[in-house]
């Protein structure tokens, strides 16, 4: 029996003291939630755990992106939906002009409404945004909406510039042929095979083309669409000049270069048109007008359609992609959770038992104590 050292104390107390760190750390765990509190934890755990995080984050930002997406679309198809409205409007009225009971007077009104549709139409397009951002106007054009946790990981939006004088340019780049009964001084006949031949046999194509005006270059007319002469009407492409009585047409002002090159250059300069004067000055309101703008409505109305049909899909895609991004939010979450969380139960049964040995560690602390006592009993 020794009184310097003792021992069993010592074994004891470091026994005691084991527990206690190891009850300190799962009251720790159980207060904040978290299996891993420091890189000590669990270094590799926390490593994974952290990369897991930041793709959760990222992609819960890549979704609110996507919904960002959704609300800017559907604000550009709603406008296009106004804008698609009126040109239904306008080509009601472009079939209502070629009734052939109304006087010059009648349809110089309706052009006044032609032209005023016209107009809204382009105050449409200027006055569309989204975020201080123009939809409308060509701006929006090749737009990457982030839609993943990596760099790169983005759907692009582009929505081609709708004001009327690309709508008119992408009309005349098409090549169009419209029917119609009045010949006009500002067209030049051709027939084939000799265009110097006065009477136009029957079968023989012949058809109108527009003088000091533009239109599609010849190997983009569709010909398909020629009457050959003696049918009903006449057969003239679609100009600039017809469309001018109802809204100024600019060449040099088309946003779109690959309608440019379709186009022809030769448009007179100082045409006038889309002003309340240009009727008066130097054009009647007559049915070939009309025509050229039932014409025009139609291929625009096509134009428009293509545009929100693209928008329609887009947010149909982006409504994919945020079911796409929550789902996989959700499963790495999970498994972030698996590495980092406290399984509760787990933990609480290790500090019921850690508690129960504190509680027996402290008595055996006490009896080991006494062992001094009876190596003291010899002493008396």
């Amino acid at each position: 029996m020794v009184v310097k050292h003792n021992i069993m104390a010592m074994n004891s107390n470091r026994m005691f003291n084991l527990t206690n760190k190891s009850q300190a750390g799962s009251t720790e765990k159980l207060s904040s939630g978290y299996k891993i509190n420091r890189a000590a934890d669990d270094a590799a755990g926390l490593s994974i755990s952290e990369k897991m995080r930041r793709q959760i984050r990222g992609l819960t930002q890549a979704s609110a992106n996507a919904a960002d997406g959704i609300s800017c679309v559907q604000t550009a198809e709603g406008a296009l939906n106004e804008v698609h409205d009126m040109l239904q409007r306008m080509n009601e009225l472009a079939v209502k002009g070629a009734n052939g009971t109304l006087t010059t007077d009648d349809r110089s009104y309706i052009t006044m409404e032609v032209r005023q549709l016209m107009s809204e139409i382009d105050r449409v397009q200027s006055t569309t945004t989204f975020n201080e951002q123009n939809l409308l106007d060509g701006t929006f054009a090749g737009k990457g909406l982030q839609v993943g946790a990596e760099s790169g990981q983005h759907i692009a939006i582009t929505i081609r510039n709708m004001c009327t004088n690309d709508l008119i340019a992408s009309a005349l780049a098409k090549g169009i042929f419209y029917q119609t009964n009045n010949n006009s001084p500002l067209c030049q006949k051709i027939d084939q095979p000799n265009p110097d031949h006065a009477g136009y046999p029957q079968g023989v194509t012949a058809y109108w083309v527009p003088q000091n005006s533009t239109y599609a270059k010849q190997e983009y007319w569709d010909k398909s669409t020629v009457q050959p002469w003696g049918s009903p009407g006449h057969s003239h492409l679609l100009g600039a000049e017809d469309l001018t009585i109802f809204h100024s047409f600019s060449f040099d002002a088309i946003s779109d270069e690959n309608i440019k090159d379709r186009l022809t250059t030769d448009y007179k300069v100082g045409a006038t048109g889309g002003t309340e004067e240009a009727l008066a000055l130097d054009k009647a309101a007559d049915v070939r007008y009309f025509q050229a703008l039932n014409a025009f409505a139609k291929s625009v109305i096509f134009d428009v359609s293509e545009v929100r049909s693209d928008l329609g899909a887009i947010q149909n895609r982006l409504e994919h992609t945020i079911s796409n991004l929550d789902n996989i939010v959700e499963n790495t979450t999970s498994a972030e959770s698996a590495i980092r969380d406290t399984d509760i139960a787990t933990e609480m049964v290790k500090f019921a038992n850690n508690n129960i040995l504190a509680q027996a560690g402290q008595s055996m602390l006490s009896q080991a104590n006494q062992g001094n006592q009876s190596a003291l009993a010899l002493l008396q």
